[in-house]
């Protein structure tokens, strides 16, 4: 009876036992943390005001983002260091966003992730900023989904070029798709040297119109310069093409394919014989310039009109064209799309090179996009202009004369349209002129 009663008494003694042990282990790593961090504060404070911050970070410095550590139990910890600017003018101050410098430091058990200390400092430099700051450059950029125009968190955004001296930056955006790269060096060069800024984030590709040399991607270190812009990112997507022969059943004698909207195409895609699909995952923004596959849902800004697409037989003279379709239809949950083209009844036994020509304030405009719709076939042609503003398409013809219908745009800034009528009894080569206002 005595032992049954000792072993009842004991087992809650025992677990308060245990449990007051793991709290005093975790209270001497806790202890052992906090000193670890104010022994990195404190050298930290020894630093020049430069030296305050990340390598390659935002600020930049000589400090490290992550190490790891050994607690003199043994427990391994993670020593994590963040460093950002911090905006506190006087009421009549320049507002330069960069006065001092946040400093947090921050010890995680490795094991688990649990944190055991955290503390913050401000770094402050010694003397003020030459001309108070004012001829620092400012760079602000959102990024965003170009078509939900949703902010993209968490994206990083590498900031390079600029005055020789200058030393590369790389920050991640906010919950609102935001970063802030203040206190930049300038330049009194005319033209001054370019900032650069490139994002990543997983699954996204910038949108080309935002690439550099663009403005949202490419900024002149200009003394004093304040630059605040959007720079648009989309999922890409991809858009899988099956020809069909005029009674339904899938084509296999070898084809072309061409993919057009006003934005983004593909001039032709060769499906082999023996095959009746391709899936297109790239288009041509511009001469030389090939990007993932664009999404054109309703609502992007700026406009981009449907995905038109016309396929032709490699023999035979069967040509057929698609209604013009968004691609994708449910972006961005669904990233992929699939259009039927089936050829006509009707064969075209002549076709005719047409060579068209983009003008644009009196000289030929290289890179500019081309569409050729409409003539007996009712077809969809893509094409950008080369280094001397031209554009070679080929179209079916036949002894009626039928009308085409060109159009041009300049990276989707400008536009312009023309017409010509072709048939059998055409020039070999008809050349057409369109003028970009």
């Amino acid at each position: 009876m005595t032992a049954v009663i000792l072993a009842i008494i004991a087992v809650p003694i025992s677990g308060v036992l245990l449990a007051a042990a793991a709290e005093s282990s975790v209270a001497r790593e806790r202890t052992a943390s906090d000193q670890l961090v104010q022994g990195k504060l404190e050298a930290i404070r020894t630093l020049s005001y430069a030296q305050v911050g990340l390598t390659g970070g935002n600020p930049p410095g000589t400090l490290t983002a992550s190490v790891s550590a050994g607690l003199p139990s043994g427990e391994q910890v993670t020593v994590t260091t963040q460093v950002t600017y911090v905006s506190d003018p006087i009421p009549t101050a320049y507002v330069t966003q960069a006065d001092y410098k946040k400093v947090v430091v921050t010890v995680k058990r490795s094991s688990d992730g649990k944190q055991l200390a955290q503390d913050v400092t401000y770094v402050a430099s010694a003397s003020a900023p030459p001309l108070a700051g004012t001829h620092w450059v400012q760079i602000k950029r959102q990024v965003v989904d170009a078509l939900t125009t949703l902010p993209i968190a968490g994206a990083s955004v590498a900031l390079t070029g600029g005055p020789p001296s200058f030393v590369n930056r790389t920050d991640v955006t906010d919950a609102s798709g935001t970063v802030l790269f203040p206190a930049l060096d300038s330049s009194i060069l005319i033209p001054p040297p370019n900032y650069t800024l490139t994002p990543t984030a997983t699954g996204y590709t910038v949108f080309p119109d935002d690439i550099a040399p663009m403005t949202p991607e490419q900024v002149g270190a200009s003394p004093g310069l304040i630059s605040t812009a959007t720079i648009r990112m989309y999922l890409p997507t991809s858009l899988t093409v099956n020809v069909q022969a005029s009674n339904g059943t899938a084509y296999t004698g070898g084809a072309t394919v061409s993919v057009e909207s006003s934005r983004c195409g593909v001039a032709t895609v060769t499906i082999p014989v023996n095959q009746s699909s391709t899936t297109v995952s790239n288009c041509q923004w511009a001469t030389g310039k090939t990007v993932p596959l664009v999404p054109n849902v309703l609502g992007q800004t700026p406009n981009f009109d449907k995905y038109g697409v016309t396929a032709w037989s490699t023999s035979g003279g069967f040509w057929g064209a698609a209604t013009p379709f968004t691609v994708p239809s449910g972006y961005p949950t669904t990233l992929t799309q699939t259009a039927t083209v089936k050829f006509s009844a009707t064969t075209y036994g002549t076709t005719k090179q047409v060579t068209v020509t983009v003008m644009k304030g009196g000289s030929t405009d290289a890179n500019a996009r081309v569409n050729v719709t409409g003539g007996p076939a009712g077809v969809y042609l893509y094409g950008t202009t080369a280094a001397n503003g031209t554009a070679t398409f080929t179209i079916p013809v036949t002894s009626t004369s039928s009308t085409y219908t060109v159009s041009a745009n300049d990276q989707g800034a400008t536009s312009g349209t023309t017409t010509f009528s072709a048939s059998t009894g055409s020039p070999a080569t008809i050349a057409s002129t369109v003028t970009i206002s």
